[in-house]
């Protein structure tokens, strides 16, 4: 009798199991197509601790297609009404492919506007069908000889600036 009642402890344990993994698979599988799309940026917190602020000056537009990514940004702040824009801008760009398993997208640069190819990744969710955060993961970040000079500071500061922490995008199609 207790060998039956492990038995079947056992084989109701493993087909939740199947049915679970089924049911994750799947979903990543649906929203693996959500992020698929043309998006551009809402807001973006940058900064750590008494530094972190919300930027909705910056500019990025990331197109991701069913394998491959393609993402441009202008970071630069906008001028003060009358001013000229800067000459000195914080412009980045970069295209190539993508792995996304429904929790972490990391991008692989084939062609980027900055000295060395790598990768990045990022955490991603999705609120509803039109908003996609991302939230760069720079432990996990692969860009040889470069990192060094834009890994983050204690005090969230990077290379180039602030560092982001979370970008927030918005569905253009």
């Amino acid at each position: 009798m207790r060998r039956l009642m492990t038995l079947l402890s056992v084989s109701v344990a493993l087909t939740f199991s199947y049915a679970y993994a089924q049911q994750s698979g799947a979903a990543n599988k649906d929203l693996s197509k959500k992020i698929q799309g043309v998006w551009s940026l809402k807001s973006m917190d940058v900064g750590i601790g008494e530094n972190k602020r919300t930027r909705e000056d910056a500019q990025f537009m990331i197109y991701i297609a069913k394998k491959h990514y393609s993402a441009i940004r202008d970071f630069t702040p906008k001028p003060a009404q009358g001013e000229a824009a800067p000459a000195n801008r914080s412009f980045m760009a970069d295209a190539g492919t993508y792995e996304f398993d429904g929790r972490e997208l990391v991008v692989h640069h084939m062609l980027a506007a900055f000295p060395v190819l790598g990768s990045m990744t990022f955490k991603c969710y999705m609120e509803g069908d039109d908003i996609l955060i991302l939230e760069p993961q720079y432990d996990k970040m692969v860009m040889p000889g470069i990192m060094e000079k834009f890994k983050p500071s204690p005090d969230g500061k990077m290379g180039y600036g602030d560092m982001a922490v979370r970008y927030v995008f918005k569905r253009l199609e």
